[in-house]
């Protein structure tokens, strides 16, 4: 992470899902002012998972947002 001085913080890149922490809550849907994260099922469990990662701002909204700690850098 990277700050500009004025206490903003901006990731160096696009957040990746652990999706062995990853609950399946709905935080980071949630916290994504873009939405583009999106739960899905995997077996019987569901997981968060970046759709368009293109699009992604990397403003760390869903990692912050995140009680597992299931995003990260």
């Amino acid at each position: 992470m990277e700050t500009d001085g004025s206490g903003a913080v901006a990731l160096l890149t696009v957040p990746v899902v652990n999706v062995s922490r990853c609950s399946g809550c709905g935080r980071c849907v949630a916290a994504c002012p873009l939405k583009i994260i999106t739960l899905d099922s995997v077996g019987f469990h569901k997981n968060a998972v970046i759709k368009f990662e293109d699009r992604c701002t990397k403003c760390g909204s869903c990692i912050v947002s995140c009680p597992l700690g299931a995003l990260d850098t």
